[in-house]
């Protein structure tokens, strides 16, 4: 886009770099976790790993109906909305009674982080001159490699000033904060067309399910 100024590129792009900042950090902020909830409520290996897998599971479930979500209401929209999700999720985790709670809010951060790179990818696709895409991808990616090293260290660091509960708690605090950044700075762009009725995005979605290649 020939009139992206620099202030409007860093509009577009830092929230949404933010968010996907948060998401790497959730990823992995079980390994430094692990010792804690283990001491706290009697967790073997087995449950270590489901509380790590039912976030990648939630992730994953979303994917499907997440794009479609995106090309009718844009990826503004959508991450400011789902990331409140892991907000929420982060809320229920650090304030859990057993493992059930614990369960809920991964579930639930994992659902919400869903569109923190298609989301970007997307929102990137329609503001950047197509010669800066592929720029805008990378830092992103370079981002999220910041959210992994920031879940070890600086984690454990937080967890010495208060305890992991309250490093969740902040977490959650961050996503809002993430949510709020996306929905009031991230200028909305008008579509150069109207999106496809929903009926044939769910044809064209059964039938990539479908196909054998698949």
């Amino acid at each position: 886009m020939p009139g992206l100024t620099r202030s409007l590129a860093l509009r577009v792009f830092v929230p949404f770099a933010f968010g996907y900042f948060l998401s790497y950090l959730g990823r992995v902020v079980n390994a430094v976790l692990a010792p804690h909830l283990v001491a706290e409520f009697d967790l073997g290996a087995a449950d270590l790993g489901f509380l790590t897998s039912v976030y990648f599971l939630a992730f994953a479930a979303f994917q499907l109906p997440l794009g479609i979500l995106l090309d009718r209401f844009g990826p503004r929209r959508i991450e400011a909305g789902l990331i409140l999700v892991a907000a929420l999720g982060s809320f229920l985790f650090a304030a859990a009674g057993g493992i059930a709670g614990l369960t809920l809010g991964r579930a639930l951060m994992g659902l919400g982080v869903s569109a923190c790179l298609m989301a970007p990818f997307t929102a990137y696709r329609l503001w950047f001159p197509a010669a800066r895409v592929a720029l805008a991808n990378g830092l992103l990616m370079a981002c999220g490699g910041l959210g992994a090293i920031a879940g070890t260290t600086p984690v454990e660091f937080g967890i010495e000033l208060s305890d992991w509960r309250g490093v969740l708690v902040f977490y959650a605090l961050a996503a809002v904060a993430a949510s709020v950044l996306m929905f009031f700075v991230v200028p909305e762009r008008g579509r150069t067309a109207a999106p496809p009725p929903i009926s044939r995005q769910l044809r064209e979605l059964a039938g990539i399910l479908a196909d054998p290649l698949f």
